[in-house]
């Protein structure tokens, strides 16, 4: 399980918005017009245009996040959410959310292993939208919920599908994404051994696909990129320290081919930060 680094302070009290019904009239106003507009400004036509990307489908690989997301609180605390903007007193709505960045479905940069290397707003645009590879042990992780991917895994993989592309993001795929509506299913902590039992990466096969591909990241569906039971984030560091990044509670990648699909991270932008929640999508 990831052990970050910080906890964002929950944010505390809210200002009393004016009541005045005046400002209220001017706000709905003002508000509708610039949404509206801003709605017509970016036409599907021009956005295809801008990225150079074309996508039949767009598959969405995130879990909603939410106050009952499961979390190991051991390091991380639960998400919480407060609404301290109306519509029916000030014309919209807004909430405060106090979110650990290791939280959902999110991304681990370099310096979440160790501080001086890339934070989350230093990673490349061009590392973020990617070849996307999807690699199977669902079959395996339904009769040992330990199970890692493996060598073998990746060059079976290989063998079917080809190469793994030049600066691809591989994924594996243990259908554990399934279990998130039952923590206790989904955590599988251990208060004898103090670990967890859900699926991970092997150490070897960190290695073969960070010195012998050339890839940009790897992910899991599961809560870590490391298997539950191993004490140490040996994975994480395998991978953060050479300058690559991971995401981790990654969702329904049974839904994606296991190659051919573009992954686009949509990373929340932290100056600073040793990670962050994203919206991933696999355009296919």
């Amino acid at each position: 399980m990831c052990a970050p680094e910080t906890i964002m302070a929950a944010l505390e009290g809210a200002p009393e918005p004016e009541p005045a019904c005046a400002r209220r009239q001017l706000l709905r106003g003002g508000l509708a017009g610039l949404f509206g507009a801003a709605a017509l400004a970016v036409l599907p036509q021009q956005a295809e245009a801008a990225t150079g990307l074309r996508a039949g489908r767009v598959l969405d690989l995130t879990h909603p996040l939410s106050p009952d997301f499961p979390v190991f609180e051991m390091y991380v605390r639960k998400p919480a959410r407060r609404q301290v903007m109306f519509e029916e007193v000030i014309g919209f709505n807004t909430a405060e959310w106090t979110i650990n960045e290791h939280t959902g479905t999110h991304m681990d940069v370099p310096a979440h292993s160790k501080k001086g290397l890339a934070t989350v707003d230093q990673v490349r645009p061009e590392d973020l939208v990617v070849p996307l590879c999807v690699v199977r042990i669902g079959e395996r992780a339904a009769r040992d919920n330990i199970t890692e991917l493996t060598v073998k895994d990746l060059r079976e993989w290989e063998r079917k599908n080809g190469p793994i592309p030049e600066r691809a993001f591989v994924a594996s795929d243990s259908g554990w994404y399934k279990r998130v509506g039952d923590p206790d299913a989904y955590l599988q902590f251990d208060p004898l051994a103090q670990v967890m039992r859900f699926p991970g990466i092997s150490p070897e096969a960190a290695d073969f696909l960070i010195n012998q591909r050339s890839i940009v990241g790897f992910g899991t569906d599961t809560s870590s990129l490391d298997v539950g039971t191993r004490r140490e984030p040996l994975v994480h560091r395998m991978l953060l320290t050479t300058g690559r990044y991971g995401i981790e509670n990654l969702a329904a990648l049974d839904t994606v081919p296991d190659r051919g699909a573009q992954l686009v991270v949509g990373a929340a932008k932290l100056r600073g930060g040793f990670g962050a929640p994203v919206r991933a999508l696999a355009l296919l």
